[in-house]
């Protein structure tokens, strides 16, 4: 952080919002915004060891989480996704754009498994976030019993319903599955216990101000996980998986020489800075804007004008670089 910079505040205080899954689909570009994603239900007696061999997370005890990946041979990334391990049951969600292609990977690499897919069309998720989202929770009656503010990320309650998911995010976050039709009775439930539905320009800036990396935008078949802001989905300690020799090789080298970087603007930019806005530091360009989003207009003094940008490793956070009209600092992703 520069020091003519303001404190990062990215959410209004005293609030809460909800999205439901698709609503979030269509973004600029064709990319995902924020918020809950669509399943694809693994079940079957070799679930746990079938997904810890060829996916880049090691499972946790069920109920829990996990951030996870499908790697190609060369690690590079398939799909990323998060995987919620029930008793019976794996939830594995990822961006609407990359469900197919993980779909035919679980298939491409199940030889004699005893294991089956299914893509989870009858459920629906909803994500609630906010300082006020574990209250809005409790007041809502969707944890059976259990608080949920008492969940570290990935913490998972199970119910009859489905599950309740403490999430991965630098705020309080939290996903609730549930049948395709009490899911929406809790998205009603939400907005009766003071939640307000996050509208596209939220949604938008929330998926920046989070540092989460979309396909079409940061993440592409050639993306490599610990450029691209995926860190946190590969265990460079874990066993083998499909692609982890590659990871692993590039991790040992001490230099990842390209990070994907959240940019904070000292001034909002004076127009939108559109995807391959060249990113200019001292005097040359080091690279393109791959999304960017205003602070929602509804908001007030909740946080900067943001931009991601994978920036050469060697730029330290908090060095400034200009985007056409407009100043930002660089800060390593949440």
């Amino acid at each position: 952080m520069t020091g003519s910079e303001p404190p990062f505040a990215p959410l209004p205080a005293g609030r809460a919002w909800f999205v439901r899954s698709g609503a979030e689909e269509g973004g600029e570009g064709g990319e995902a915004g924020w918020g809950a994603a669509p399943d694809i239900v693994v079940t079957g007696a070799d679930r746990t060891a079938f997904l810890t061999r060829i996916m880049s997370g090691d499972l946790p005890k069920p109920p829990g989480a996990v951030r996870t990946a499908l790697l190609g041979p060369k690690g590079n990334l398939v799909a990323a996704a998060v995987a919620t391990v029930l008793g019976d049951r794996v939830y594995l969600e990822a961006e609407p754009a990359r469900l197919g292609a993980l779909r035919d990977g679980l298939d491409r690499y199940r030889i004699t498994d005893a294991v089956e897919f299914a893509d989870d069309e009858a459920g629906e998720s909803v994500c609630l976030f906010g300082e006020r989202a574990a209250e809005v929770l409790a007041v809502a009656a969707m944890t059976g019993g259990s608080t949920a503010a008492d969940l570290d990320p990935g913490g998972t309650i199970g119910t009859e319903a489905g599950f309740v998911r403490r999430d991965f995010r630098p705020w309080p976050s939290f996903t609730v599955r549930r049948a395709a039709n009490a899911a929406e009775d809790a998205a009603r439930g939400f907005a009766e216990s003071g939640a307000s539905e996050a509208s596209p320009e939220e949604t938008a800036y929330l998926r920046l101000a989070a540092g989460e990396p979309a396909w079409g935008a940061e993440l592409s078949e050639t993306s490599l996980p610990l450029a691209a802001g995926l860190a946190a989905h590969v265990r460079l300690g874990k066993g083998c998986y499909i692609g982890q020799e590659y990871v692993a090789r590039q991790a040992h080298r001490g230099r990842v020489p390209r990070l994907l970087r959240q940019l904070r603007f000292s001034a909002a930019p004076a127009g939108p800075l559109p995807p391959g806005t060249p990113v200019r530091y001292d005097g040359a360009t080091v690279a393109e804007i791959t999304s960017s989003a205003p602070r929602p207009s509804c908001w007030e003094d909740a946080g900067p004008a943001l931009a991601l940008a994978i920036l050469p490793a060697e730029i330290p956070p908090g060095a400034g670089v200009r985007c056409a009209d407009a100043e930002a600092a660089v800060h390593p992703l949440p």
